[in-house]
Order: C-alpha cells, then sequence, then structure tokens
C-alpha cells in the first residue's frame, strides 16, 4: 500500500516537474496554492479556489431557468430543476480532489481531472436539455439545482481543492469516511460512524486503502468495488466497466505485494444477470480481467 506521505511526495514532484503549466494567465498551481486559505478535510489539506458566482439581473436577481423536454424521453432523477448559470472563476486548470461547501457545511466531494473545466459552462456552470435526459449528466443537475436553492436561501458556495494524481483513491475514501450528503448515502448499515468533521487528527479508518498495516481479505476488495458502483450510479452512469488492476490499486499493495486471485475472485463474485467479461485472462486471474457491470444494481 502507498503511505499518505508517499502520495504527497508524488505530487510534489508532479508540481515541480510542470503539471500546473496549463493554469489560466500564466498561474502556476503551487504559486496559487501559497497564496489560497487552507483547511484540513480529513488528514488532508484543501486551499480554497473561491465562491460560486451566480448570474444575476441587473437588478440583482437570480436567472434560473428549466427546459422542457418532451415527455417520450426517459429524464434521470433531477431533471426537473430550476438550474441557474454559474462560474468559479479562480479555478485553476489542474488534477484533484475539490470539496463543495455550502453555508460552511461540508455537503460534496469529487474528483476532477480539470477543475476549471467542471465548474465551466460545459460541465456544473450550466445545464444543457442533454444533460436531463436518463443518460445524460445527473450529477450536473443535481449539484446545480441545489447551489441554485442554496442561493435562493441566502447561503453562499464555497469550492476547496487538494491537488493530487490520486484523485480517485481520495475521492472513494473521503466519501467513505465524511458521507456528505450531497453525494448520496450509503446503504442502511454500511455508513461509517462518525465523519471528517469529528474525527480525530491522525486518526484512520481500519478499512482505509492507505493503511499499510491493513488486512487484505476478499472481502475487502468487495468493499471497494462496491463503493465504486455506487459512485458510477449516483453519476446516472447505466454501465461501468471495472480492470482488476485498476481495483487492486485503489485498495492498494499493488503491483508489489499484490493478492490478485482475491481481487479477481471479489470481482466474479459481485457479478449479476446482464454483467459480461470484456476480457479474462488465460490463467483465469489477472491484472487485466474486465467486467462490465450494468447500473443501476438491483437491491
Amino acid at each position: 500500500m502507498q503511505s499518505l506521505d508517499e502520495i504527497r511526495k508524488r505530487e510534489a514532484a508532479g508540481l515541480e516537474h510542470g503539471r500546473a503549466r496549463s493554469l489560466p494567465l500564466g498561474v502556476r498551481l503551487h504559486e496559487f496554492i501559497m497564496d489560497a486559505p487552507r483547511r484540513t478535510i480529513g488528514d488532508l489539506d484543501f486551499w480554497l479556489v473561491g465562491q460560486l458566482q451566480l448570474r444575476r439581473t441587473p437588478q440583482g436577481r437570480l436567472v434560473e431557468y428549466m427546459h422542457n423536454i418532451p415527455s417520450s424521453v426517459r429524464q434521470n432523477a433531477y431533471a426537473a430543476g430550476p438550474f441557474c448559470h454559474f462560474s468559479l472563476p479562480q479555478a485553476p486548470r489542474a488534477e484533484g480532489v475539490y470539496a463543495i461547501f455550502v453555508g460552511g457545511e461540508l455537503v460534496y466531494i469529487g474528483e476532477a481531472e480539470d477543475l476549471m473545466s467542471r465548474f465551466s459552462a460545459t460541465g456544473y456552470g450550466q445545464i444543457s436539455p442533454r444533460n436531463l435526459h436518463h443518460d445524460g449528466q445527473g450529477t450536473n443537475c443535481k449539484l446545480n439545482s441545489r447551489v441554485l436553492a442554496a442561493a435562493k436561501d441566502g447561503k453562499t458556495t464555497e469550492v476547496w481543492f487538494h491537488s493530487t494524481t490520486e484523485r480517485k483513491v481520495i475521492e472513494a475514501r473521503l466519501i467513505r469516511e465524511a458521507d456528505p450528503p450531497w453525494n448520496g448515502r450509503l446503504p442502511s448499515g454500511e455508513a461509517q460512524r462518525g465523519s471528517l468533521r469529528a474525527k480525530r487528527p491522525g486518526s484512520r479508518s481500519a478499512t482505509d486503502p492507505l493503511t499499510s498495516s491493513a488486512r487484505l481479505t476478499t472481502q475487502t476488495f468487495r468493499d471497494a468495488l462496491q463503493t465504486i458502483l455506487r459512485d458510477a450510479e449516483r453519476q446516472s452512469q447505466r454501465s461501468i466497466r471495472v480492470r482488476a488492476g485498476d481495483l487492486h490499486r485503489v485498495v492498494g499493495r499493488y503491483p508489489g505485494d499484490h493478492r490478485m486471485p482475491m481481487c479477481c475472485a471479489a470481482m466474479r463474485s459481485l457479478m449479476s444477470e446482464g454483467d459480461t467479461f470484456v476480457y479474462q485472462p488465460p490463467r483465469g486471474n489477472g491484472a487485466n480481467l474486465e467486467i462490465e457491470y450494468q447500473l443501476p444494481r438491483s437491491v
């Protein structure tokens, strides 16, 4: 498994080798970070990107809109709206994990390959009619409409950012620990006790994939895979392909002290009707085992 120190060293090395070269107006990510307020979420530092700027009329009223979709079109659960236009002018073009706070409360954690794009008009900042379809961007619709609702209540929405190339691993861990309300709740009995806000500094969960002393079992891989499937469902995806090597990296200890047979067994054990093998290694188990899981999963 990779320790947090190892991850941070790799992140620092990435900055030194120019990962921030595509930032707007020639601003490097480390320069942006140095000047920004910071806060700790779990055991990681996040930097304040800024407040979302919602479009208003000259009279100061929020601009909101809805789309008329034919009744014959199947819509996602968040298509009703209303929606708004917003931007995050200070967002760097950088990879990492972001946290959304409304009125000072952590409500959502997500990951982005490009933070600027994620909060632009092609991401959360504007909702197109196509986003409303059942196979569109349900998460975009949900977040946009909730930002508008918060603004109507007089609450500001802030975005905080942690630069990392391990964005999917860290996102999954923080969601599991914090269970933010806009991310959706885990099934009854699976949500961990407590939250990041109440957690003692430096403490870690026994199921933390970055805890090097944790004992790996088939159930460890099952739990990690179920988290991935739930996250894909929340994003209104119809299916997701999972490769054994990628799943093992999420859990840790790969490619070093790996448990690939356990990983592959866990992937097969969660298959249900409609799921298919994209690729099966000749010997049965291996990092290239790939399965496509249909969504949503049956209860």
